[in-house]
C-alpha cells in the first residue's frame, strides 16, 4: 500500500498541470518522431502519397529535423520526380555534409541530368566519407561502362559486390559477369563468378550463370554440379542438368533429371525430353507413351514447345505429323518473321518435297538464307 501511495505521488507531481482522467500532452519532438517513422513504413509499403503525408507532419512539429531533405529525396527519387528529389538531396548536403548516402544517390541523379562531371564527384566524395557505400560503387562502374572501360566497371562492381548487403551481393558479381559475356571474354567471367562462389556468395541467378560459363568452357560436369545448386530452389532448371546428362549419355540420370522436371511442372517440353532418353534406350514404346503425354499436356501457346514436339514426331518417323503441326503454327500472324520458326518449316517441308511450303516459308523471312 506504501508503494501504491509513493506511485500515485509521483504521477500527481509528474502531471500537475493535468485535469483528471486526461492523458499528459504528448511532447512535439515524440509525436514527430512517430510521424516520421510512421512515413518510413510507408514508403516501405510504396504507399508514397501517406509517406508525403506524414513528413509533412514531421516538417510542421519538427521543420529544423535534418533528416528530412534526405528522407524526401528517397521518396521523390523512388517516384522519379528527379529535378525535385535533386534539390532535396542538395539541401541534405549542406545540412549533413558527412553522409555519404547523401552524396551517393547525389551521383546516382546528376548522371540522369548528364551532369557526369558533378556525378563523378559527388560518388568520390560519397565513398571517401564510406569506402564501403556500395551503391556509390556501383554507380562508378555504370560510368566506367559507359565510357567504355570495361576493367574499370567490373572493378567497380566487384568492389560494389564485396561491400553490398544480401542478395545484392550475388547480383553485382552476376552484372560483372553478364559484360564480359557480351564482350566476348567468357573465361573472365567465369574467373570472376568463382571467385565470388569461393567466397561463400550464392544465389540461384549465380549458380546459373556459372553453370552457363562452364558449358561455354565444355565443363560438362561443373556446369551439371552448378545447375543442380540452382535447381534446389529453381526446379526449371532441371531441365537443363537433363540435357546434359544426355549429351553424356548417362540415361539414368538425364531419366532422373526428367522427372523431376516434371514433378515441378508437368509440360509437354519435359516429356518430350524423356521421350528422347527413352529413345536413346531404343525403347520406342516407351517414347511413344511419352508422345501421348506431350500432345496432352501441350499449351499450343509456346513456339519452343510446337518445334520441339514436330521434331520428336520426327524421331518417330512422323514427320508429316510434325511438318503439319508447324505448317499451322508458322501460319500464325504473330510468327511470320520467326526466323528459327520459319527455317525449322522449310527444312522439314524440303525434305518431304513440299516446294510450295518451303517457297512460302523462305518469303515470310527474306532475305534470309532459306534451303
Amino acid at each position: 500500500m506504501r508503494q501504491a501511495a509513493v506511485l500515485m505521488l509521483v504521477v500527481a507531481v509528474g502531471c500537475g498541470a493535468c485535469k483528471k482522467d486526461e492523458p499528459p500532452p504528448v511532447n512535439p519532438k515524440d509525436e514527430a518522431e512517430g510521424h516520421y517513422v510512421a512515413a518510413t513504413a510507408a514508403y516501405l509499403k510504396g504507399d508514397f502519397k501517406e509517406a508525403h503525408a506524414q513528413y509533412d507532419e514531421v516538417r510542421r512539429l519538427s521543420p529544423d529535423d535534418k533528416r528530412l531533405p534526405g528522407a524526401a529525396g528517397e521518396l521523390l527519387m523512388a517516384e522519379q520526380r528527379i529535378d525535385e528529389a535533386l534539390a532535396r538531396f542538395e539541401a541534405a548536403a549542406k545540412l549533413d555534409p558527412k553522409r555519404s548516402t547523401t552524396w551517393s544517390r547525389l551521383g546516382v541523379l546528376y548522371a540522369i541530368k548528364d551532369q557526369k562531371e558533378k556525378s563523378a564527384e559527388a560518388l568520390a566524395k560519397a565513398i571517401e566519407l564510406n569506402p564501403r557505400d556500395f551503391n556509390a560503387h556501383e554507380s562508378l562502374g555504370d560510368a566506367a561502362l559507359e565510357r567504355g572501360d570495361l576493367d574499370e566497371a567490373v572493378r567497380r562492381y566487384l568492389l560494389a559486390s564485396d561491400a553490398a548487403p544480401g542478395k545484392a551481393q550475388a547480383e553485382l558479381v552476376v552484372k560483372a559477369s553478364t559484360e564480359l559475356v557480351k564482350a566476348k571474354q567468357s573465361a573472365k567471367a567465369l574467373e570472376v563468378l568463382e571467385q565470388a562462389k569461393g567466397k561463400g556468395v550464392t544465389s540461384v541467378e549465380l549458380f546459373q550463370e556459372l553453370g552457363d560459363r562452364y558449358v561455354d568452357a565444355n565443363r560438362w560436369d561443373d556446369a551439371i554440379a552448378s545447375y543442380t545448386s540452382a535447381a534446389e530452389k529453381d526446379p526449371s532448371v532441371w531441365e537443363l542438368i537433363a540435357e546434359l546428362e544426355l549429351r553424356q549419355n548417362r540415361l539414368e540420370k538425364a531419366e532422373a533429371a526428367w522427372k523431376k522436371a516434371i514433378a515441378a511442372k508437368d509440360q509437354a517440353l519435359h516429356h518430350v525430353g524423356l521421350g528422347r532418353v527413352c529413345l536413346a534406350r531404343k525403347d520406342t514404346a516407351c517414347a511413344e507413351k511419352e508422345l501421348d503425354k506431350a500432345l496432352t499436356t501441350a499449351t499450343g501457346e509456346e513456339v519452343r514447345e510446337s518445334m520441339e514436339i514436330a521434331h520428336f514426331l520426327g524421331l518417330l518417323n512422323r514427320k508429316a505429323d510434325g511438318l503439319k503441326l508447324l505448317e499451322s503454327v508458322s501460319a500464325e500472324e504473330e510468327q511470320v518473321k520467326n526466323e528459327a520458326l520459319q527455317l525449322a518449316t522449310a527444312r522439314l517441308a524440303k525434305e518431304l518435297g513440299k516446294t510450295d511450303l518451303v517457297k512460302t516459308a523462305c518469303t515470310r523471312i527474306a532475305p534470309v538464307k532459306c534451303p
